[in-house]
């Protein structure tokens, strides 16, 4: 479906509210404003697409859109403000994708978590309080920019709240894509990854996640191939064992290592 928006550029109030075959949201260029609840309720919507970050988001806009894993920004200029309100609505897993100016590239896991609403009786108010790590990545912006420093420095924490599969997928985002990283951060990410090799290997095989896989293969070299054979044995995936044979005799490591793998 192509989105539209009316002659001041805006996508109106509730256009889109309620649509259950919407999957994505290709925000054309020249949006400079969606509307209140335009696309409040689209069960089915998974991707939102951005043509920079200077689009106003009104009340509600995304409200009640529990599918959205997936939001990719194109920067223009300094601002990235439209994130952060669209983020606010949202509590379930994220992956955002930042296309630079610069032509490089950032890629941030926002991790799922849980809030609720604590009254304050005497004052006849409600306050939001979130649980888990993933509240405390999405307050990671200041003047409107992603504050990459205090991302990192969640790493931490996260590492005390979240399981896994979600540091896997952090660790990943932020070392194969790591715009405005660290050295110290960088030093932290591998830090997790060399403590826990042969447990973050298993879990990119089990999700087929090929990119984390070849990334740390890049990176480690022949010297990972051992433990990654053997685990892709025991979890029963020739898929896997085809590429890292294929992998091995393209970097001329190959010693005819096909011959000890039997599914």
């Amino acid at each position: 479906m192509k989105i539209q928006t009316d002659m001041q550029g805006k996508i109106p109030d509730y256009a889109y509210a309620q649509n259950r075959e919407l999957t994505e949201a290709a925000i054309p260029e020249g949006t400079r404003c969606i509307g209140r609840h335009a696309f409040y309720n689209c069960r089915a919507l998974e991707t939102i697409s951005l043509p920079h970050g200077g689009i106003v988001i009104e009340d509600g806009a995304f409200k009640n859109c529990p599918r959205v894993s997936r939001i990719v920004l194109w920067r223009d200029a300094e601002d990235c403000t439209c994130l952060k309100d669209i983020l606010y609505d949202m509590n379930q897993e994220i992956t955002v994708t930042i296309h630079y100016a610069d032509g490089e590239q950032a890629v941030l896991l926002f991790p799922h978590y849980e809030y609720e609403f604590i009254a304050n009786e005497p004052a006849r108010i409600f306050s939001e309080v979130g649980y888990g790590a993933g509240y405390l990545y999405q307050q990671c912006f200041y003047n409107a920019q992603i504050d990459y420093p205090r991302y990192d420095g969640l790493w931490k924490q996260a590492c005390v709240s979240e399981e896994l599969p979600v540091l896997g997928r952090l660790l990943s985002c932020r070392l194969r894509f790591p715009y405005a990283l660290s050295d110290e951060a960088q030093a932290a990410y591998l830090a997790y990854w060399s403590s826990h090799t042969r447990e973050l290997l298993t879990f990119y095989m089990k999700s087929s996640d090929m990119d984390s896989l070849r990334f740390f293969l890049e990176r480690e070299g022949t010297p990972l191939l051992p433990a990654a054979k053997d685990i892709a044995a025991n979890l029963k995936r020739p898929d896997i064992i085809s590429y890292l044979l294929d992998w091995e005799r393209r970097r001329g490591a190959g010693t005819g290592g096909a011959k000890k793998f039997r599914l």
